[in-house]
């Protein structure tokens, strides 16, 4: 996908009302790529005034539209053009990023890239990372808004005056975070404004001292022939914070060592989320308002243990002993590691080879390849049996093979 000075360059292109370069609005406006956006969002609302009118929808002609919003929707389109596939020379680093499900992703990207490789975690736009009145797990948080929301987005400069007057919200948020887990910075440079900007708002709040912060680690690119392991962020003219910095060619070995320890590696976020919505509610909201009887024996008896505690919640171990869960015992990551993938994506590729070669998709029903299980009223959970490990593998490795589904057992699936 294209950078934001590229995406610049392909916006000024498809204007036929923009007469001049890129290089001409940098040169004019100091290389400063908010006011170049600013600069052709006046004239993308002439074109699509005039003759570009064929590439926005009627909708955007309202007089309450904002003037930006035509820059923003050609945009929006443009990138949703791209798609969310990961090509497969990548595929191992992006299994490899998911390994590490992490308590929360905050990206500035616009694309549906993170979603796509993280399906179970819930975005949330800029303001719902303020909103959000609990704890939050299983979340993405697109802090420069998202292709599917045009109006959302962050490009202009009264974008990101708008953004830097909300970055002490997000700020106090990302103090939680940093109190409570590592921050690991992806693909960002070491001097990027943005982490300079975030760093400065914790040594404010939290006086960093000026030795290593052992929880802050930034993953880029090599940009020397010998990196080095730790680096300093000047925050400010009389301030400099030193953080881990990691720099790979690829970054599947640094994923998968964050793996070893994924935060959320054996429960589904949605799972959580409800849970902890849910609670949040009943003691903030619906014990206030409401006359309740408590039965305060039989809440002694529910907290004793950890297992009691959790039946509170409708929550209880899936024995390895059922029959369901000794016929389904995998996840489709599972089933990606038995057959020697680094995880769930080439497991999946091997799924829609059976269907285009068979016509059959084994994940459209229960049968004893796979079933799906409910986990909650809007949550499902795949699950794969041994027979799916081994018809994979024939199509793995090329062998003959033969489908024919037969209809899941009955039992507790919910």
């Amino acid at each position: 996908m294209p950078t934001w000075k590229d995406l610049l360059g392909w916006a000024i292109d498809e204007c036929s009302d923009i007469k001049k370069p890129l290089n001409f609005f940098m040169q004019q406006e100091n290389g400063d790529l908010s006011l170049v956006a600013s600069r052709i969002s006046k004239d993308y609302q002439s074109w699509a005034w005039g003759d570009g009118r064929e590439h926005f929808p009627d909708i955007l002609f309202e007089s309450e539209v904002p003037k930006d919003i035509y820059l923003k929707y050609h945009i929006c389109r443009y990138l949703k053009s791209f798609g969310v596939k990961v090509i497969d020379d990548h595929s191992a680093e992006a299994e490899a990023f998911s390994s590490i499900r992490p308590q929360s992703v905050i990206t500035t990207n616009y694309d549906k890239l993170i979603e796509a490789v993280l399906p179970d975690y819930q975005p949330v736009l800029g303001r719902g990372l303020i909103t959000a009145p609990f704890a939050n797990i299983g979340e993405i948080y697109k802090i420069h808004g998202t292709v599917d929301k045009p109006s959302s987005v962050v490009i202009t400069h009264d974008d990101y005056s708008g953004f830097s007057q909300r970055r002490k919200y997000l700020t106090a948020k990302l103090l939680t975070f940093f109190a409570e887990h590592p921050i690991l910075f992806v693909g960002y440079s070491i001097e990027d404004e943005n982490i300079r900007n975030v760093l400065h708002d914790l040594d404010q709040a939290m006086e960093i001292p000026g030795d290593l912060v052992s929880n802050v680690f930034v993953l880029s690119r090599p940009t020397a022939p010998n990196p080095a392991t730790e680096k300093i962020v000047q925050v400010s003219p009389s301030k400099g914070v030193r953080v881990q910095a990691i720099e790979a060619e690829d970054f599947q070995w640094v994923f998968e060592a964050l793996g070893h320890n994924a935060p959320l590696a054996n429960v589904n976020p949605q799972v959580l989320r409800a849970i902890l919505a849910r609670s949040y509610h009943l003691v903030r909201k619906d014990i206030p308002r409401q006359m309740l009887e408590v039965d305060f024996d039989l809440i002694s008896t529910k907290t004793s243990s950890e297992e009691e505690f959790a039946k509170l919640f409708g929550i209880a171990d899936l024995q390895p002993a059922t029959e369901f869960s000794a016929k389904y015992p995998f996840n489709l990551t599972e089933v990606g590691k038995k057959l020697g993938f680094p995880g769930w994506h080439r497991a999946n590729t091997l799924i829609a080879k059976i269907r285009d070669e068979t016509g059959v998709d084994i994940k459209a029903s229960d049968n004893q390849y796979h079933c799906t299980v409910r986990i909650s009223k809007k949550s499902k959970a795949q699950m794969y049996s041994q027979d799916a490990v081994d018809l994979l593998a024939c199509v793995r490795d090329e062998q003959p093979y033969n489908v024919e589904l037969v209809g899941a057992p009955e039992d507790d699936q919910a």
